[in-house]
């Protein structure tokens, strides 16, 4: 299955999110796996992506060790360093 990581955004009063919770739904059904990062500032609760049967549950910013398959999801830009 193709896996998809919706990492949280970090940059100050962003509070979009590339995937709704609805669409996670929609996507767990057609086959994707889904991991999703906690975070208090987004729009919608965790809870509303926890309660999805499916979906896994990371911890803020565990994008850096997401397995190498996995397609990384976002809004904005990453901070130019050297990390993955």
């Amino acid at each position: 299955a193709v896996h998809l990581w919706l990492r949280a955004e970090t940059k100050p009063n962003e509070r979009r999110t590339h995937i709704t919770p609805e669409r996670c739904k929609d996507l767990v059904q057609a086959g994707f796996k889904l991991t999703v990062e906690k975070s208090d500032q987004r729009i919608f609760k965790d809870e509303e992506y926890a309660s999805i049967p499916g979906v896994e549950m990371a911890p803020l910013g565990s994008w850096t060790s997401a397995p190498k398959g996995a397609f990384i999801v976002g809004l904005k830009e990453l901070p130019e360093t050297d990390d993955p």
